[in-house]
């Protein structure tokens, strides 16, 4: 093997030659880039997320912002929006509140009500545009109960002693269900992108099984803050929310792209929205979704 010997009076150079090059890259890693983002038509978007529950239904419309600005997002007040059951011929007609909020109050008595298996259309009148959308209100789940599990935490993924809740429900049988799961702690939903609980049919798409209970990670792990377990007198309340499968598919890149980081990161995309401008040369780019859910819940209180 060949010994490299470096004379006495190089070994100083050398070592100050090293400690530059070292130095370089150091300085190199705080160097500002600076990124010129092309921001062009911002997008109307369009939150849309209508169900059968006999209480006020709200769609929002605004400005999407761009990606760096901290700005809350213009809200769009100058819109007529309109929900038509398409199988029944009965038009909805939401009015705006406040802060483009559209909102319309379903009414038994009089009819004026979401009927599951009916097929409705969506028309925003803005800006000289008209957009659509078109969404079945489709079956949702049997729900059977709520679980309480009393549960002593010693580490991840439960880290905090006390009650957790397991959702007793069935998917309903036959294949083609999509179902977005909600979680409310004392009336505030649970809505952090790492508690997105979604599922297609019972959760198990692999295997011919259907119509059962939902798989464990969706009845069970996606309905708790294992950070936080459940305490005395607070009220739990869960959701089952029947979705589109044009939904599901949103919802799956939504997270994706939250989760979208790391060395093998992809480039960010926009998702895409089935919303639609049907008149020729529209003066909005579009996004976010529309869709119709039915809805079963429970809620319990957390005892002594």
């Amino acid at each position: 093997m060949l010994k490299l010997t470096v004379p006495m009076k190089f070994q100083s150079l050398l070592l100050t030659a090293i400690l530059t090059v070292l130095a370089s890259f150091q300085t190199g890693c705080e160097d500002e880039i600076k990124v010129n983002v092309d921001y062009n038509q911002p997008k109307l978007v369009v939150d849309a997320f209508i169900n059968n529950l006999p209480q006020t239904q709200t769609i929002t419309l605004s400005r999407a912002v761009n990606y760096f600005d901290t700005n809350t997002a213009p809200a769009i007040t100058n819109a007529q929006v309109l929900l038509f059951d398409t199988t029944a011929g009965k038009p909805f007609f939401f009015q705006h509140t406040e802060k483009g909020k559209y909102q319309f109050t379903p009414n038994a008595s009089s009819g004026d009500t979401f009927t599951i298996g009916h097929d409705y259309a969506l028309f925003i009148l803005v800006d000289g545009d008209t957009l659509a959308s078109f969404c079945n209100l489709s079956r949702t789940a049997t729900f059977d109960s709520i679980r309480l599990v009393d549960v002593e935490g010693n580490g991840p993924p439960i880290n905090t002693t006390g009650y957790y809740v397991e959702l007793m429900a069935k998917d309903a049988f036959g294949k083609g269900d999509f179902y977005w799961i909600k979680t409310f702690r004392n009336d505030t939903f649970l809505s952090d992108i790492d508690q997105l609980n979604i599922s297609a049919d019972m959760g198990n798409t692999s295997t011919d099984i259907d119509g059962e209970l939902f798989i464990y990670p969706v009845r069970y792990s996606g309905v708790n803050d294992f950070l936080r377990s459940f305490k005395k007198d607070e009220k739990i309340r869960l959701e089952i929310h029947s979705i589109s499968p044009i939904a599901y598919g949103w919802f799956n890149l939504v997270r994706n792209e939250n989760q979208n980081g790391g060395l093998f990161a992809t480039p960010p995309a926009n998702i895409f929205s089935n919303i639609i401008a049907v008149n020729k040369n529209p003066k909005n780019t579009l996004g976010g979704l529309f869709c119709m859910s039915a809805v079963v819940k429970q809620e319990i209180l957390i005892p002594e």
